[in-house]
This record gives C-alpha cells, structure tokens and sequence, in this order.
C-alpha cells in the first residue's frame, strides 16, 4: 500500500502483466480514482501520440513498452514508466500522484527505466531513447 492509502486492484496488475509480456509498442494511462489507481486507457498508439493525449492539468502515470534495438540488432521492447505531473495539477493531486508513485514502480514489475516530466514539449521521442539507452547500456532505435 501507499503512503497515500491509495490501492492498486489486482486485476490492473493482471493488466499489465499481459502487456508487457506482448512484447510490442503500447501503453497503459493510469489514473488515481475513488481512492485506487484505476485504467483510464490501454493503447498501441505510437508513444508520442500517447503523450500528446495526456491532460494538461492531471497528473497520470503512463506505462508503456518502447520500442527498441538490443545490442545485436534485433527488435525488443523495454518497460518505461512516466510519471506525468504537469504543473497546472491541483497541490491535491501533485500529493496523491507523488505519495503513490513508490507503489506503483513496485507493483508493476519489469519497469526498466522511469521518467518524470511536467512538459509535453520537453518529452521528446530523442530525450525518451537517450534515456533508456542510458539505463541499458545498448544501442537503441525506434522501431
């Protein structure tokens, strides 16, 4: 549980878990509730669109398999989690999301490499592969 005494249902984990193990471009758009983290949208919409569809004034968390190159040049996915807190969030908000991030990052396994953003414009596909390449250790490409 959260610091925050916010949930997540295990059926959201069960979620996921599909997903990731799909081992293709998609995400998940998550959202706090009535007191639990709830999905607000699963898509296989390019990563870039996925964050042009975030609220400006909502924080969310977004998990999502990016596309990438391993060290041999065959096609993989690694697991991101951004942590979108756009500064128009309520203080409210800002607490819940902050106070429940440390949950999340438990409870979904796999996350390889997080980031936290309050600008859409700063979240640009090259910042997200720099990243991750970064956190690998690999060459990495968008697929």
């Amino acid at each position: 549980m959260s610091t925050t005494g916010i949930e997540i249902p295990p059926e959201l984990i069960e979620e996921y878990n599909k997903m990731r193990f799909e081992k293709k471009p998609q995400g998940m758009v998550l959202k706090i509730h009535d007191g639990q983290i709830t999905l607000e949208k699963r898509s296989d919409e390019p990563f870039d669109h996925l964050v042009q569809s975030l609220p400006d004034n909502e924080p969310r968390y977004v998990l999502y398999d990016f596309p990438i190159k391993n060290r041999v040049g065959l096609d993989d996915t690694r697991m991101l989690f951004l942590f979108w807190m756009p500064m128009e969030s309520s203080v409210r908000d800002r607490m819940a999301y902050a106070g429940t991030k440390k949950s999340i990052t438990s409870s979904f396994s796999g996350i390889s490499t997080q980031i936290q953003e309050d600008d859409k414009s700063a979240l640009t596909m090259e910042k997200v592969k720099k990243k991750i390449a970064a956190r690998q250790g690999m060459n990495y490409q968008q697929m």
